[in-house]
């Protein structure tokens, strides 16, 4: 029995702990959260334009105008509070909707515009709900729609479609190729004689969502600030557009500063040979002697837990290393890719038939490193 196989049977069972499936929950969540909001949003904006088209006119008057400061333990939140009179075929009418969006801001001076508009004692023109006259609104212009909200929900979206992204495309490549699940996410191409595996890296459509998220997410301090929710239409949507451009712009950088290329691991199981490319040329399985497994700490955390950099060596019966594939995950998912190579390349070196004193023996090394911090 080979010393792989021996030490497969010694082993206790471990399972990679895959922490995508509780990001995708997480995101999906998320997600219903942050389309919740764009659905009451939409129904706002489709209230206005409804307004617009079927509510009447009548002259009114302001009889309070005041804001309305609360405190708590996020801060103080300034809403603007506007009451006004009117009547309708004789019948005296109060409300305290002055636009169809109403609600709280950090900002007291964006409330404050609000009551400046509308002092009390003001003439004012009031539309109404011809079918329910004590449904009424002041102002059904531009103006009272917050466009600045397209800037502030856009960090969101990114996170939640992030999340979602990744969730999908593991899960896909999991059913897809499940014999091999302990570097499914790893695969690029697989066939049952050809395989290619890619590094861990940042995905394009990731680093687009992270990179527009953040900007937008910087983007929105600094509207707020300049301009309060008071921003118009053209502007907010410039600036959104300014961040997706950034969202688009890094990854495709990225993307021309390596070259096109990404550090992949071609196997080719008919010849029992692999490329590491662009590093290597053909190097025969058989030639590889041990696995090595080194373990990095990083900085990372998810879930509350250490993120790990696992970089996985073939040694040839030279001495020389041959690095195989750079993972990052859990600290579990080192030995289990691990055992993962050295399985499928004793196998493959098997198959060539090999004299017995060439057939390989695949030994496992673990080469732990520990990033300590002095405190």
């Amino acid at each position: 029995m080979s010393i792989f196989k021996q030490s497969q049977a010694k082993r206790r069972k471990t399972s990679a702990t895959n922490p995508i499936g509780c990001l995708s929950l997480f995101g999906l969540i998320w997600m219903l959260t942050v389309l919740g909001i764009d659905g009451f949003l939409l129904h706002s904006g489709y209230k206005i334009l409804d307004a617009r088209e079927r509510y009447l006119s009548v002259p009114g008057v302001v009889v309070q105008s005041r804001v309305d400061a609360r405190t708590d333990s996020d801060g103080t939140t300034y809403t603007p509070l506007v009451e006004y009179e009117f009547e309708v075929d004789g019948q005296s009418y109060r409300s305290d909707q002055h636009s169809m969006f109403v609600f709280g801001t950090s900002m007291r001076k964006d409330a404050q515009r609000v009551i400046d508009r509308y002092p009390v004692g003001k003439d004012i023109e009031v539309h109404y709900d011809p079918d329910d006259p004590s449904e009424a609104v002041l102002d059904l212009s531009d103006r009272a729609i917050p466009y600045v909200l397209l800037l502030f929900l856009t960090p969101f979206h990114c996170v939640g479609l992030g999340l979602l992204g990744g969730g999908v495309v593991s899960l896909r490549k999991w059913l897809r190729y499940r014999k091999d699940q302990a570097v499914s996410a790893y695969i690029a191409r697989s066939t049952p004689r050809r395989m290619v595996l890619e590094d861990a890296h940042w995905a394009g459509y990731m680093v687009f969502f992270f990179v527009t998220g953040l900007s937008s997410f910087v983007a929105i301090f600094v509207v707020a600030f300049g301009f309060g929710f008071s921003l118009q239409r053209d502007a907010a949507l410039m600036v959104v557009g300014s961040c997706i451009g950034a969202g688009i712009l890094v990854p495709t950088i990225m993307r021309l500063v390596r070259g096109g290329k990404r550090r992949r691991l071609l196997i080719d199981w008919n010849s029992a040979s692999f490329t590491r490319a662009p590093e290597s040329l053909h190097i025969s399985i058989g030639s590889i002697k041990t696995i090595r497994l080194k373990t990095a700490g990083t900085s990372t955390r998810v879930n509350e837990r250490p993120w790990y950099k696992h970089t996985i060596v073939g040694v040839a019966d030279t001495g020389q290393e041959h690095t195989l594939l750079i993972a990052k995950g859990y600290r579990e998912l080192g030995p289990i890719i691990r055992d993962w190579f050295a399985q499928r390349f004793e196998a493959a070196a098997e198959e060539l038939d090999l004299p017995e004193e060439e057939s390989p023996s695949m030994e496992i090394v673990s080469e732990v490193e520990i990033n300590r911090t002095k405190t």
